[in-house]
């Protein structure tokens, strides 16, 4: 079985941190030329309050041509490399990730009301931090408008989440804690955090 079960993660509250924590997703959608996928990236917002990830491309982006079929969104978290040295040698020298796969179905929004509701929930919540914090109201509303003319706007309705947490799980308690530790004293503690 790959991945290991013990690296398997399927705390949801856990996965959709890690979404919120680094959003932007590889998604691989069909390709009708090759038995490959297609790939790009975009920057997703979750919600979970109607179980649906929203985001926007550009008209000729693939993506926009998915209308009704799944695709699977990718979400890499930190990540490093695992030294011997950070458990006392008692581990071989490997990689710490965590990552989350989505399967989702993609529904390009048509409504005007809702490309314009979704543009501010976006900006809005990616601009949070920013000071002064950028608002769409600035760009006149005929030329946002013609901009969202050139743009597809999309939800994704997750069918399956899937997460691959490898962070030593198979090792002893004794290990892991110094593996944590070693990773806090490095500066990596977002990875540190994820160590239960």
């Amino acid at each position: 079985m790959y991945p290991p079960i013990h690296f398997q993660e399927h705390n949801i509250e856990r996965l959709q941190a890690l979404v919120k924590q680094f959003p932007l997703a590889t998604i691989l959608m069909p390709c009708s030329q090759s038995d490959l996928n297609n790939i790009c990236q975009v920057p997703v917002l979750y919600e979970p309050s109607r179980n649906v990830f929203i985001a926007h491309v550009a008209k000729n982006n693939p993506l926009a041509q998915c209308d009704k079929q799944s695709v699977k969104l990718l979400f890499s978290g930190d990540n490093c490399y695992l030294s011997p040295s950070y458990s006392n040698n008692k581990t071989l020298p490997s990689w710490l990730y965590s990552s989350v796969q989505v399967t989702a179905k993609v529904d390009i929004i048509k409504s005007d009301n809702e490309k314009e509701k979704i543009m501010r929930q976006l900006t809005t919540y990616f601009e949070q931090g920013f000071t002064p914090m950028w608002s769409i109201d600035e760009v006149p509303k005929n030329h946002r408008e013609a901009m969202y003319q050139q743009l597809s706007f999309i939800t994704f309705t997750p069918i399956h989440w899937q997460g691959n947490f490898k962070l030593n799980q198979n090792k002893p308690v004794d290990v892991r804690a110094a593996i944590k530790n070693s990773l806090a004293r490095e500066n990596k503690g977002s990875i540190a955090a994820l160590f239960n």
